[in-house]
């Protein structure tokens, strides 16, 4: 597969001086990711923010956050995949 990157020249001209900048270009990337964290990870998904805000701040659900709270357990509670049953 290629793909196309923006590099500064100074970096051009180092790879181009190299004897397999296309090795050494996919090692680097290699390495990265073997160190990256990714951000995803941490961060919690859209389902947990929203149970997150009307945890915090049930005044967003006017007047239905009990009965929100109450849906939401009885989901927990009684939650199955079809391969459970």
């Amino acid at each position: 597969m290629e793909i196309t990157l923006t590099l500064s020249d100074e970096l051009v001209r180092k790879l181009h001086q190299l004897p397999n900048p296309d090795e050494f270009v996919s090692e680097a990337i290699v390495r990265a990711f073997n160190t990256y964290v990714f951000q995803t990870a941490s961060r919690p998904s859209k389902w947990a923010r929203i149970v997150q805000r009307v945890q915090n701040d049930p005044v967003h659900l006017d007047g239905y956050s009990e009965q929100f709270k109450q849906d939401i357990r009885e989901f927990r509670n009684h939650f199955t995949l079809m391969h459970d049953k």
